[in-house]
């Protein structure tokens, strides 16, 4: 059991790094960008931003999470080059023709979004980008499939580097503002296009197959609306804070959901190594106790580190903010358990994407969407940034209920009920012991929070989170992984890896 553990987490550890970092990079340039950019300059930074978030589902049509489950009903590496080929194809032609349509109409866009035809340049490369960036994800992809971890992280970290130095030359050093940005993105996609080229002809027949477009638009085309409703779902609560509540308490939440965001590194890390690995294991005898399995020691993860999260929300975040932002501490709790509830649709999502049911996945985000937005007409004009959290708790809540129907009715996961209560109960009454303990000073707070934090192990064990063999098979597993540590010093060369990209 713990060699499957191994191999996912030690997966997972990798994706989640190059995450990491650029999240570092990205926050200690933040002084350096709002000494440069205007606060109407980030406003119009926002807005494209939104439009990026929508203009992503719809340039890949579903098709990275249909290449991903469709490679393995392909016994053969020339089906598989089939697959490839047709997805690349209909990207070249159904992104080319919506590519066009969008630049025809980018000055009327740029009128609609911002009242003047200033920005069409900015939107024309947003559009560009978003067509070469398409291509990226196939490649990408196969790395996964093929769980190349390092491989796939260290050209994720590469491409988000490289766009942070291009923009600090083109905002910084050429101060060409917003469309600067923009224009950073549209440089290195091109170079990574570039620079995967070969990999990208090599994975790929260049044979366009219908009776396989229709089986991976079957697959891919629901994540197109459910894409669509996941990013309206992610920023309403924004819009309707503004509604009944001053723009300064609208600044105050954000500051709090960018910070409880740090949650979701842990799950976008965690489906990189774990699909793959589903897919793979799909048509064992024992799968549905085995993802059950580990679903209760990935939750526990989960559990943990939105426990951190809620207990060190207030250090962090006066320590890191001006007295004007101190009040978002308070919804930093909140928010990260609202997102650490829709983590948990990650393990659900197995369920729905062995099985090929993709037409789940909208209606469960219309159904929880829905319930979101009745959440804030009801709970903000009452309880203001907290009733803004709280409906987006209802509304992931909805979601992770209306998802699990639909999974398990699919494909059933013997899910271990208990052990995730167990999980869940030791992380809620740490938490409470540090909403008591109440510590006054920052010092003393962050002294409470790591103690708590080193008491929720015990308090699995205490609880009987794990077995007996488990608690034996973790000793020799951390015994290994140091000596894994010890013996895996050494980096590939560029060389190397080159090589193996090939």
């Amino acid at each position: 059991m713990f060699d499957n553990v191994r191999r996912i987490f030690g997966h997972l550890l990798v994706y989640g790094s190059a995450d990491v970092a650029i999240l570092a990079v990205n926050f200690l340039l933040l002084p350096v960008y709002t000494r440069v950019l205007s606060p109407s300059e980030y406003g119009v930074l926002a807005l494209v931003l939104v439009l990026e978030a929508v203009l992503k589902p719809l340039y890949r049509w579903g098709l990275d999470t249909a290449f991903l489950r469709l490679y393995y009903d392909f016994p053969d590496e020339a089906g598989r080059r089939t697959l490839a080929g047709t997805i690349i194809l209909f990207l070249l032609g159904a992104n080319g023709g919506l590519t066009l349509l969008l630049l025809a109409v980018a000055p009327a866009i740029s009128g609609a979004l911002f009242g003047v035809l200033d920005h069409t340049m900015t939107l024309s490369l947003l559009f560009a980008n978003s067509f070469i960036a398409s291509f990226i994800f196939p490649p990408l992809t196969r790395l996964r499939i093929q769980e190349r971890s390092r491989a796939y992280a260290t050209l994720t970290f590469v491409r988000s580097l490289g766009t942070v130095i291009v923009r600090l030359v083109f905002v910084v050093g050429l101060r060409w503002s917003v469309t600067g940005i923009v224009l950073a993105d549209v440089v290195v996609s091109t170079l990574m296009v570039a620079g995967l080229g070969r990999t990208i002809l090599a994975m790929a027949n260049w044979r366009f197959s219908r009776s396989v477009a229709r089986e991976m638009l079957r697959y891919g085309l629901p994540r197109v609306p459910q894409g669509l409703m996941h990013q309206g779902m992610a920023m309403s609560d924004r819009f309707f804070l503004g509604l009944y509540l001053p723009l300064g308490q609208v600044g105050v939440y954000l500051i709090g959901t960018s910070i409880a965001s740090l949650v979701k590194l842990y799950p976008v890390a965690l489906g990189a190594a774990w699909m793959p690995f589903a897919f793979d294991s799909m048509r064992r005898a024992d799968a549905p106790q085995l993802f059950g399995r580990l679903a209760s020691y990935a939750f526990a993860v989960l559990a943990f580190l939105t426990l951190a999260l809620a207990c060190l929300a207030e250090p962090v975040v006066e320590l890191m903010t001006p007295d004007m932002f101190r009040g978002a501490a308070r919804v930093v709790p909140l928010l990260a358990l609202g997102m650490a509830i829709q983590s948990t649709s990650t393990f659900l999502s197995t369920s729905i994407n062995v099985s090929k049911r993709t037409h789940a996945y909208p209606i469960a985000t219309a159904v929880a969407g829905m319930a979101s937005i009745g959440g804030y007409f009801v709970l903000i004009p009452r309880w203001g940034l907290f009733g803004a959290a709280g409906a987006v708790v209802v509304g992931q809540v909805v979601l992770v209920v209306t998802l699990g129907y639909f999974a398990q009715r699919y494909f059933a996961i013997a899910y271990e009920w208990i052990r995730l209560a167990k999980a869940a109960a030791t992380a809620a009454a740490l938490y409470g012991i540090m909403v008591v303990a109440s510590p006054a000073s920052t010092a003393t707070a962050l002294g409470v929070a790591v103690a708590l934090l080193a008491a929720y192990p015990v308090g699995l064990i205490v609880l009987g989170f794990f077995k007996t063999s488990e608690l034996r098979e973790i000793r020799q597993l951390l015994a290994s992984l140091r000596t894994a540590t010890a013996s895996d010093v050494r980096v590939p060369s560029a060389r190397e890896e080159r090589g193996r990209l090939m």
